[in-house]
């Protein structure tokens, strides 16, 4: 794998731990350490919401990283 994905998916699962422990602060009612615990639909549709924006900032991310690989080894 390329170093620049392996850099970026280490940067964007960071980037996201940091997010979820925000949202976890934010919402004391979600369980996150309790083993075989899951988020109910209604915390679910909360995370969502809370990290759309992210999330699409690292699909762009991705994405443009994806293209830029792609085009140097068509060159």
């Amino acid at each position: 794998m390329d170093p620049r994905r392996i850099e970026l998916n280490r940067r964007h699962s960071q980037e996201m731990g940091l997010l979820f422990n925000r949202f976890l602060d934010a919402h004391p009612d979600v369980e996150s350490e309790v083993n075989g615990e899951q988020m109910t639909a209604e915390q679910d549709v909360a995370w969502t919401a809370f990290s759309a924006e992210l999330l699409a900032r690292h699909q762009a991310e991705r994405s443009l990283l994806a293209d830029q690989i792609e085009a140097e080894q068509r060159s």
